[in-house]
């Protein structure tokens, strides 16, 4: 590795981890750790998963994720999702509209405060990070198969739709 890869690297990663701690901060101001917030967002993106499947997703231990369901729960913001499943010790969750409201005012407040921040900079300087976003995004092993898939879907319609018109 070449040392300026090395430093932008470096500095990516001092850039995400002071991110990720203010992300934190913000959960604990709205009441929802972050963990618990992280959750709610793969739940959310996910309804009717389990125990298990969350602690895949999160990549943490199966009981780590059964507290955080069990307070999760007794806070009303997620619940048993109702449905019969085959496997009858296997218990599907969902996120509750008390869930939603948390996840929607917690992405408010993030995307106004990035906004502000945003905004008191150079239009150039803007335009880099939004360069530079979606060179991010492009890294695919940061976006789900899923995310992957639409993203070739509306290229193909989008080429698709292109050559409907220029013929």
């Amino acid at each position: 590795m070449r040392p300026e890869e090395s430093d932008l690297a470096h500095r990516l990663q001092r850039l995400v981890i002071r991110l990720n701690r203010e992300l934190r901060w913000e959960s604990a101001e709205i009441g929802v750790s972050s963990a618990d917030a992280m959750v709610l967002f793969d739940l959310r993106r996910h309804p009717g998963a389990g125990v298990s499947d969350l602690a895949g997703m999160g990549q943490v231990a199966r009981s780590v994720i059964s507290e955080r369901v069990k307070r999760l729960e007794a806070a009303g913001l997620i619940a048993r999702d109702g449905v019969e499943r085959a496997d009858l010790r296997r218990v599907g969750l969902a996120v509750t509209a008390a869930g939603h409201a948390v996840l929607t005012r917690m992405a408010r407040i993030r995307r106004d405060r990035i906004a502000a921040r945003l905004a008191a900079l150079s239009p150039d300087d803007r335009h880099a990070i939004e360069n530079a976003v979606d060179a991010l995004d492009r890294l695919p092993q940061w976006r789900s198969a899923a995310e992957l898939a639409a993203d070739a879907e509306r290229h193909a319609d989008g080429e698709a739709s292109l050559r409907t018109t220029t013929m």
